[in-house]
């Protein structure tokens, strides 16, 4: 008896429920929030071609000339995508969420409780703010290679209004906020200064090996351009260790190609000296780098 009284209320309770829903509103405002999201993905779709093509113009202008010009574009495209996109998103979510609730009324009560907002989204100002000035003062752009607070270095790859993403050298994206970024050295802006030191035998003459250094140094500046931006120079003998001497050769790059560079210069170097018939130790000191305050080097067992 109580089993079947049960379910008679609980039946009565449903077909009051479902009496109560207007399924064509229903339907009318979910048909709604479909079109205003065929509507956002349709506008950020034309906004960011329209975007990409007028920077795309800009870029092969004869006023972007210097790889500066180019990387500056590339950046305040990607900057003006990802605020056009999230202005879209921001304008669409109020819209749907006017089909269904007061927007005024949800306005009203964010006021009262904008002070707890505001403790709430001091960071995201913060980031958003950062990356602005970061932009206006050219700091850094896309493609640049910078240091990030001695820890983490890599080449830019992406900039958004709050964050900013770093390819590393292993392959790894490192993210970090645009308000946390504090000190860093960009790397990009003019050419890296490594200096190769070759060990020679003492008794070789100086002049010979002065001159199949510079020989090398004018090979590998015509052959690898992209490498070797610059021509290096050969400073000449630095030092003497028993019975043999220091060559030393500046080699000028970018940092992205620094690596490359000194492994190119080591092994031409080594390949001419040996056809010279000019003796090198198999423990030849090979590489300084020019930042480093303690003048290490690797050696070669």
């Amino acid at each position: 008896m109580n089993k079947g009284l049960n379910q008679t209320y609980f039946s009565r309770v449903w077909q009051h429920f479902t009496a109560s829903i207007n399924t064509d509103v229903i339907i009318n405002k979910l048909i709604s929030v479909v079109l205003t999201l065929l509507v956002m993905w349709i506008a950020s779709k034309i906004l960011t071609f329209i975007i990409k093509r007028a920077f795309k113009i800009t870029k092969n202008s004869r006023f972007t000339n210097t790889e500066e010009d180019k990387k500056r574009n590339t950046t305040i495209a990607k900057i003006t995508r990802s605020t056009v996109n999230t202005t879209i998103a921001i304008v669409g979510i109020l819209v749907i969420l006017s089909y269904f609730i007061n927007i005024s009324a949800l306005i009203t009560v964010a006021g009262v409780g904008t002070v707890a907002v505001g403790f709430g989204a001091k960071r995201i100002v913060e980031d958003v703010l950062s990356g602005i000035f970061i932009i206006m003062q050219g700091e850094f752009f896309v493609g640049d290679y910078i240091e990030l607070d001695g820890d983490h270095s890599g080449v830019i790859e992406d900039i958004s209004t709050m964050m900013t993403s770093i390819r590393q050298y292993d392959g790894s994206l490192y993210i970090v906020r645009n308000g946390e970024i504090n000190h860093l050295v960009n790397c990009s802006r003019g050419y890296i200064r490594n200096s190769i030191d070759l060990q020679v035998d003492g008794s070789a003459s100086v002049v010979k090996v002065t001159e199949i250094a510079n020989t090398v140094c004018d090979i590998v500046y015509q052959k690898d351009s992209d490498i070797f931006p610059v021509r290096p120079k050969v400073l000449g003998m630095t030092g003497m260790d028993g019975s043999y001497a220091t060559l030393r050769v500046y080699v000028f790059s970018d940092a992205g190609h620094a690596l490359s560079a000194q492994v190119t210069m080591r092994q031409a170097l080594y390949q001419a000296m040996e056809e010279a018939d000019v003796k090198v130790p198999r423990n030849t000191i090979w590489v300084a780098n020019e930042k480093e305050e303690d003048k290490r080097h690797d050696r070669y067992a």
